[in-house]
């Protein structure tokens, strides 16, 4: 793990400090602006404010108003339409968004939401049904459909118009139909970073116009849970979202998750770790219809119901995602390292493996591609690392795929067992001969080491960058130190607290650094500034995210990871290190098994565990 600044020249810190001057902010939030390319007043001053008034025209998007022309035909003629959404928070957000404003409109809409288990997007099965049951005239996706070309021309062969609403990357051959999709080329629309939900609202807008916007706390949420860039459009609907809820017009169901979440301040974080986890559960657990039905109900004993039974499900979820992460890291612990982390299982649960991937990928800081097999055919889900893109190396193997798609870091993909081998194999090479070594190196980039005092109008105007997330993150600061008086919040406590200049820190959950953060090593502490309140006052703390020892021994020592095998960790003075024989470890091995504190063991080359057989039941 590296910490790092970028550097500035002479010439951009005169630039930065002009801007400065010219905005009214500080150096040090200029600085971070324009490290992420706002380097005018003009844009600075944009990004500072955004609004709704930067909206743009949704008839600039490709297929909008031939779609309009259709929706206005389904209820000129009393046709029934229906809304065919995706399992997971951005799609349930995408249908009812639409589906609330056809309703509006005045078209007889149905909404059909698949479970994972039918598989992604438009599927026969599915379709068959709908059919059945519904009678449509008119099918309109959303969050999906850009690959559904045979599926489409099915749906047409019966009688039956589709349009495809989606924001995934587009594939060589699109469905022949009218399709809105913000990725299409040579369109008006100038922002190509929508989510599903982002786009249905566009189309919502299109159809009734400022009565889409009681929907914005739907798009913010989504366009947070599908992890969305946090720039341009997408940052002023995510802000207008956030200040609907509260103004206290959010919708209702969203009140009911934020009652139960137990969320004081809504934020795009707090959307990020409290509401979309629940509503995305139901779909990982088999039972997507359930957010649905929170969404479009309007009985108020009925939203409750659901966001406790959400709740629920977030918690099953949970437990079942730690034990097949044990599983699937169990898999890897004889595969040969490579730049693309594949596993695959039977049966393992299809609404798992994306979490279960992110959780690899950040882990072990590569690509990760996580397949549950089923009767010869492997569906998975793809994450990766900032810089490589998954949907290409995807795409580099798309001949041997049954289906895959996505985007830059998250992809879903269906390929038959008997490719799997060659498809590691594959996809491993495209990633190794198209990425430099450098890319696979895990760095924190931090805006500055802090030497000074961190006052409160530096840390105020850092809540101006909100919302933050993918894309905008909230900054991050740097301390070098050495021995800190760090301490236990309370004497049972697991959060360690550190006082005094330049900056008070907490460090929640920290206590297994407690030890190193008292020793004499040098080390980094990476931290998050923030505003607290007590007795009216308020005052600036920092959230530590994390500590980087300068200790190292040809490779990084990731204390973190180490320390999940031992029950404590004691770091005093690592001047101390002993070299011993393979004879001799096994002996401290052996004797500190009943220590009350353990002992750590750092294996710089991971292949000398054979040596070790009392360490291996330890290894990581």
């Amino acid at each position: 793990m590296k910490v790092i600044t970028k550097d500035l020249s002479a010439e951009q810190l005169n630039i930065i400090s002009n801007l400065a001057e010219r905005v009214g902010i500080t150096t040090i939030t200029a600085s971070i602006l324009f490290k992420r390319g706002y380097d005018t007043v003009e844009k600075i001053t944009k990004f500072l404010n955004p609004s709704r008034s930067n909206f743009e025209n949704p008839f600039n998007l490709s297929g909008v108003e031939d779609a309009v022309n259709r929706i206005k035909q389904a209820k000129d003629l009393n046709e029934t339409v229906v809304v065919y959404g995706d399992y997971d928070a951005d799609g349930i957000c995408a249908s009812t968004i639409l589906t609330r404003a056809l309703k509006i409109y005045g078209v007889n809409v149905f909404t059909v939401i698949p479970e994972r288990e039918n598989g992604y997007g438009l599927t026969e099965p599915v379709i068959n049904e709908v059919l059945e049951t519904c009678y449509p005239d008119l099918i309109i996706t959303v969050d999906c459909g850009i690959s559904s070309v045979n599926e489409v021309e099915y749906l047409k062969d019966l009688g039956v118009d589709v349009i495809v609403t989606d924001h995934h990357e587009i594939p060589d051959v699109i469905p022949n139909c009218t399709v809105i999709n913000c990725k299409l080329p040579n369109q008006k629309y100038s922002f190509n970073g929508l989510c599903g939900a982002g786009v249905a609202y566009k189309l919502a807008y299109a159809l009734i116009g400022e009565d889409a916007n009681l929907f914005l706390d739907l798009v913010a949420l989504a366009t947070v849970a599908d992890n969305m860039p946090l720039v341009d459009e997408n940052r002023d609907l995510v802000y207008e979202g956030i200040e609907l809820i509260k103004r206290g017009r959010c919708s209702r169901a969203i009140r009911h998750l934020l009652d139960v979440s137990q969320v004081k301040e809504v934020t795009a974080s707090s959307f990020s770790y409290a509401i979309a986890p629940r509503v995305n559960a139901s779909g990982r657990m088999g039972n997507a219809k359930l957010s649905l039905e929170l969404f479009l109900t309007d009985d108020e004993n009925e939203m409750q119901e659901i966001a406790v039974a959400l709740t629920k499900y977030n918690v099953d979820r949970q437990v079942e995602c730690e034990e097949l992460l044990k599983e699937v890291k169990r898999s890897l612990k004889d595969s040969k390292p490579r730049k693309v982390i594949v596993a695959n299982g039977e049966n393992w649960k299809a609404g798992l493996l994306g979490i279960v991937s992110a959780k690899i990928t950040e882990e072990y800081y590569l690509p990760s591609i996580i397949l549950s097999e089923n009767d010869g055919v492997l569906h998975g889900s793809a994450r990766s690392i900032d810089g490589v893109n998954v949907f290409e190396i995807l795409s580099s193997v798309k001949d041997i795929l049954i289906d895959f798609g996505g985007h830059s870091q998250a992809a879903g993909v269906t390929l038959k067992k008997e490719n799997l081998q060659e498809f590691i194999k594959r996809v491993n090479e495209y990633t190794e001969n198209t990425y430099n070594e450098v890319i696979f190196e895990r760095e924190t980039v931090v805006e500055a080491f802090i030497t000074e005092t961190f006052n409160l109008r530096q840390t105020r105007e850092i809540t101006l960058l909100e919302p933050c997330g993918i894309g905008n993150k909230r900054p991050l600061f740097a301390l070098n130190v050495k021995k800190t008086n760090a301490n236990k919040l309370k004497p049972d406590s697991s959060h360690v607290v550190i006082n005094g200049a330049p900056i008070d820190l907490i460090y929640f959950g920290g206590v297994s650094y407690l030890d190193l953060l008292l020793s004499d090593a040098e080390k980094t502490i990476v931290f998050e500034p923030n505003i607290s309140s007590f007795n009216g006052r308020d005052y600036v703390k920092g959230y530590i995210k994390n500590v980087v020892s300068g200790v190292k021994y040809g490779a990084d020592v990731y204390l973190r990871s180490l320390t999940r095998a031992f029950s404590s960790l004691v770091f005093k003075n690592y001047e101390n290190a002993k070299y011993l024989t393979n004879s001799e470890i096994n002996s401290v091995i052996e004797s500190e098994k009943s220590s009350g504190y353990g002992v750590m063991f750092v294996l710089i080359n991971p292949n000398n565990l054979q040596y070790f057989n009392a360490i291996k039941k330890f290894a990581i």
